[in-house]
């Protein structure tokens, strides 16, 4: 199993630095072919069906659970943090940190191994990251229109004229308060 993950990890590896993709700096590639990697797998201790309920559950956690928010309204997403601290950001920054947590397909969520794992969070991880190139700075999308937008510009339908004659629909307006009060007390 060792040489088979090592194959395809070099592989990918190979591919992406020849596509530019990431600099390998002094990394000996054909040490790394030599070298043997060790697949850490022994017997599950509740037998399969308990290995396949784990993986079931396991790669389907989200980034934030529904324990976690407290609240959504106008000014954004009110979530806990870890340490119990409560914050709010707005919607949109809450669906991109969101979106980092989505695995892209093929891939698959086991956090402890390799880069990843737990004594290579300090020193090769960081190491890798900064061979990569950097980051494009994230563009924010423009607002979401209001429902009568949308639809004028989906459909050229105008929501704000009536559509058999065109022209601008009534506008409502409350009326005038009509209900009999008490005269004014005279002053004697």
């Amino acid at each position: 199993m060792g040489a088979l993950l090592r194959g395809k990890m070099l592989d990918n590896l190979e591919c992406a630095h020849a596509r530019g993709l990431i600099e390998l700096g002094d990394i000996d590639l054909s040490a790394l072919h030599r070298k043997a990697w060790v697949v850490y797998a022994k017997r599950p201790f509740g037998g399969p069906e308990h290995v396949l309920r784990y993986l079931g559950r396991y790669p389907h956690r989200v980034g934030i659970s529904n324990q976690r928010l407290v609240s959504l309204d106008q000014r954004g997403v009110t979530f806990r943090t870890k340490d119990g601290k409560s914050i709010t950001i707005a919607p949109v920054e809450m669906l991109a940190r969101f979106a980092q947590h989505v695995l892209p397909s093929r891939f698959v969520k086991i956090r402890h191994y390799g880069l990843h794992a737990a004594s290579n969070a300090k020193t090769r991880l960081e190491l890798a990251r900064q061979r990569l190139p950097p980051a494009k700075p994230r563009t924010h999308p423009e607002p979401i229109p209001d429902a009568a937008t949308l639809l004028w510009r989906l459909t050229g339908i105008d929501m704000h004229l009536c559509p058999a004659c065109h022209e601008p629909t009534l506008v409502r307006t409350p009326l005038l308060d009509t209900r009999c009060r008490a005269p004014p007390a005279r002053v004697a």
